[in-house]
């Protein structure tokens, strides 16, 4: 792929878009009085309905200057160049509704929605000002896709749950089961890495988008429900089993390219195109190659002998990825096409333990993948659409473990209480199985001459990632204080699946929070990502060690606000 190079600059800065004051202290005063969930008094006590809504309002300021030779490189100059140091990168107001009813809390159902508007994005796409970096934006005339127009300018919305559920005794056996659009999550992963590296993985799509704007979230925050059936039926004291059947198929949502916090260009269903070189000109974004919507699923038994004192779970699925393998399928001037590649029929096969010693929880898994998609060269050339569900690029047999803990540390002469959690991971590629021209990994073709400081997958993988919030009761008369850490970092080696990880890749987060009477919650907080990348001219990124690493100069400051009713 093509880096292209220009002199760094800067321009004008044009307006950012803020929500009012007037209208938030409004948003303040109409919830100050309804600040708890609505339960509807029925007359029946079997029968139970409750309507929780939740509104968070995020202000956010870019407090980091521009990395010249991230905005110098035709692959990632349109992130950065989106908005300028000191101004607004969102202002986005978020409705979650949700809506349940229960009878005999045996059987029920639940539909939850979400709706957003983002002030901060205009309709115009911005990249370096400079030729020939200006001449050749990833949007079409510097004009926004419909697609960003409706998942970040808004206003837009979406249905989330939509379920129903009963259960019933098959003999002496209960037995629970769901139908409809909700989320499944096996294992013991704990944050976003271990979860692409866990049991879980692929389980439920993730909304990356709000996992990169919000480092430290735990994964089952960033779930995206799917249409499917699940049932557990507890077989004995000690044992459980559990299976799902999906009954539908969607992609992660991701940070898209030419946003805030978008690290590539091109990438992923909002672009166009991408500038591939001056004798080929413009690669479109084609439509992406998808698995077919029903077939996943997957079995698990859960067991917790007395002896034991803990629970080990056995698992099984089959799925289909959620995270694509990015080619070039066709090639030619000004008829290049580049497409999103969703590989299906994988088998993982697992192993979790969870126990509580000393007061701490511990969580491990050790998996096993076979069929799964491997790291392949971005762009790389692999003509022709394949089948649905199918992938010309790597695919083979990984190992995944990790190993977590959380724990609470009471009263100390420097805070009344603090909570913690730590969490390592560790992958490695055990074979190649096909596509092994397109592994992206040291002592394969694609790597020649490179190594994993240029994003090479190596043998093996380790990462973690970690929380720690102190907290501060009573500080003044109905207001806890509290100071939410997290870090993320790559520590050694590449993983050989996409986002897996990356050596020195990582993200942290620094902030305060402020709850007042347990009905209104303020949060403020520095963001930023970590990442080293290669300059082989001294002007641009001529590659980089992880995709994130593309977002190392885009550190922020959010203030969010979020209240029930």
């Amino acid at each position: 792929m093509l880096q292209l190079n220009t002199q760094a600059a800067s321009f004008a800065a044009r307006p950012s878009f803020r929500l009012a004051a007037t209208a938030f202290a409004a948003l303040l005063a109409t919830l100050s009085s309804n600040a708890r969930a609505f339960e509807i008094d029925t007359g029946n006590p079997d029968v139970e309905i409750r309507w929780d809504n939740t509104v968070r309002y995020n202000y956010a300021n870019r407090v980091e200057s521009r990395d010249p030779k991230i905005g110098n490189s035709a692959v990632s100059d349109e992130g950065t160049y989106s908005f300028d140091r000191g101004q607004t990168v969102a202002s986005r107001l978020d409705l979650l509704s949700e809506f349940d009813i229960t009878y005999q809390k045996r059987f029920g159902a639940r539909v939850s929605a979400a709706g957003w508007a983002d002030g901060a994005y205009g309709a115009n796409s911005h990249s370096n000002p400079y030729p020939p970096l200006s001449q050749i934006p990833s949007y079409i005339n510097h004009q926004y896709s419909d697609y960003i127009d409706r998942y970040y300018r808004g206003p837009s919305g979406e249905w989330l749950d939509a379920f129903v559920f009963g259960g019933a005794d098959i003999g002496s056996v209960p037995v629970n089961a769901k139908l409809g659009r909700h989320s499944i999550y096996w294992g013991e992963s704990l944050f976003l890495g271990g979860n692409l590296n866990g049991i879980a993985y692929a389980q439920n799509p993730l909304d990356l988008q709000k996992g990169f704007a919000t480092p430290g979230v735990e994964a089952k925050e960033l779930f995206r429900p799917l249409n499917q059936l699940s049932a557990q039926a507890q077989v004995t004291q000690d044992l459980s089993i559990a299976g799902q059947y999906m009954l539908e198929w969607d992609s992660f949502r991701y940070p898209e390219g030419g946003t805030y916090l978008g690290p590539v260009d091109f990438a992923f269903n909002g672009p166009d195109r991408q500038f591939i070189s001056n004798q080929l000109g413009f690669a479109q974004r084609g439509n992406p190659s998808e698995p077919k919507q029903r077939g996943e699923g997957g079995l698990a038994a859960r067991w917790s002998p007395e002896w034991l004192d803990g629970t080990m779970g056995f698992y099984w699925r089959n799925f289909a990825d959620k995270l694509p393998q990015t080619f070039l399928t066709q090639v030619g001037r000004n008829i290049s096409r580049y497409n999103l590649i969703y590989a299906d029929n994988i088998d993982m096969y697992g192993v979790s333990l969870a126990k509580n010693i000393g007061g701490i929880s511990f969580g491990s898994e050790l998996s096993y993948r076979h069929n799964t998609p491997l790291n392949s060269t971005v762009l790389g050339i692999a003509p022709g659409l394949p089948a649905p569900g199918d992938t010309k690029g790597p695919r083979g047999d990984t190992y995944h473990g990790l190993i977590n803990a959380v724990g609470v540390i009471p009263k100390t002469p420097l805070f009344d209480t603090a909570t913690w959690a730590v969490e390592l991971t560790w992958a490695q590629w055990a074979k190649v199985t096909s596509g092994a021209n397109l592994f992206y990994a040291e002592g394969f073709a694609a790597c020649v001459g490179k190594d994993k400081w240029d994003g090479c997958t190596t043998k093996n993988y380790f990462g973690s990632g970690m929380s720690f919030t102190p907290t501060w009761f009573q500080v003044w008369p109905g207001v806890d204080l509290s100071m939410p850490l997290t870090y993320a970092v790559g520590l050694s080696g590449n993983a050989p699946t996409v986002f897996g990880g990356n050596q020195g890749n990582g993200n942290y987060s620094v902030g305060l929070g402020v709850d007042v009477r347990q009905k209104y919650r303020f949060d403020l907080k520095y963001i930023d990502y970590l990442g080293s990348y290669r300059s082989a001219n001294g002007f641009a990124v001529t590659s980089q060690n992880g995709f994130t690493t593309l977002l190392k100069d885009r550190g922020f400051v959010s203030l969010t606000f979020k209240t029930t009713f």
